[in-house]
């Protein structure tokens, strides 16, 4: 915490918090004896996640103080978003290299070739040694997004003489990745899950009469439709996705309105 710029008397407390601490487990009624725990967190605390954050932040910092493979992005602020020829002034183009994606106690290594990413791994699992995590290899997989029209091999790349599962799709909070870097799996995925959601409330919400048809929209706008647009922002979609979402969409409105084929308006 002192590399993070943390005063002396607020580390001082939060190691007060952490030191020491005994732990009973209780199963069936039956209390067992109490045994240390010298290197974690308080379960329920609330101070955790940033603890946590902050060591994880130190451990990359250690893993990546020498070389820092990434995958280099160039974008624009301004201009037409699909015009190419706009990438190709440099002054209106900014460039960023992305080394990891965090989230909570998820993790995600970049890197644009096989070799750059052995050599990442390879520091990570350094680094997680150095400050005895330890990578949890069944939860682990590596997934290889090639260029447009070019073979695609599975990458091999080991943690501790274990070979990572190389897979075609990922769920990452709770987006479905895939390696065509298209959007068509990710958008049946949305529609479906969207899709399930609705079903589980026909009974309890859709059909019930003491409910007003304003409140039902409201839940339908605070539940449906976030799940339905998750990530869109970042997709790049063409007329049959929109029809596909509009279509969903439009059928969820007809359901809860009670509206049939035959009143629609041709």
């Amino acid at each position: 915490m002192h590399k993070f710029c943390y005063s002396e008397r607020f580390t001082l407390m939060v190691r007060q918090l952490h030191d020491g601490v005994m732990v009973h487990v209780t199963d069936n009624g039956t209390v067992f004896e109490a045994f240390a725990v010298p290197n974690v967190v308080k379960q329920g605390c609330v101070l955790a996640p940033t603890l946590f954050s902050l060591m994880f932040s130190a451990m990359l910092m250690d893993a990546y103080c020498d070389e820092r493979p990434g995958t280099r992005i160039a974008y624009q602020m301004d201009g037409p978003l699909l015009n190419q020829r706009w990438m190709r002034f440099h002054s209106r183009v900014s460039t960023v290299t992305i080394h990891e994606l965090l989230f909570t106690d998820n993790c995600v290594l970049n890197a644009t070739t096989e070799g750059y990413m052995r050599r990442s791994m390879d520091f990570f699992t350094a680094a997680c040694e150095n400050f005895g995590l330890c990578i949890n290899t069944e939860k682990t997989v590596v997934m290889h997004q090639p260029p447009p029209n070019t073979y695609q091999k599975a990458a091999r790349i080991y943690v501790n003489g274990t070979q990572l599962k190389s897979v075609d799709t990922f769920t990452y909070l709770s987006r479905n990745l895939s390696c065509s870097t298209k959007i068509d799996d990710e958008g049946t995925h949305r529609i479906a899950k969207a899709s399930q959601a609705f079903g589980r409330m026909q009974y309890i919400v859709w059909n019930q009469r003491g409910l007003h048809l304003s409140s039902k929209l409201k839940i339908y706008e605070a539940v449906i439709l976030p799940m339905l647009l998750c990530g869109i922002d970042t997709w790049k979609i063409y007329q049959n996705k929109a029809q596909k979402l509009n279509h969903f969409h439009l059928s969820c409105l007809c359901r809860i309105l009670k509206l049939r084929w035959q009143g629609r308006i041709p």
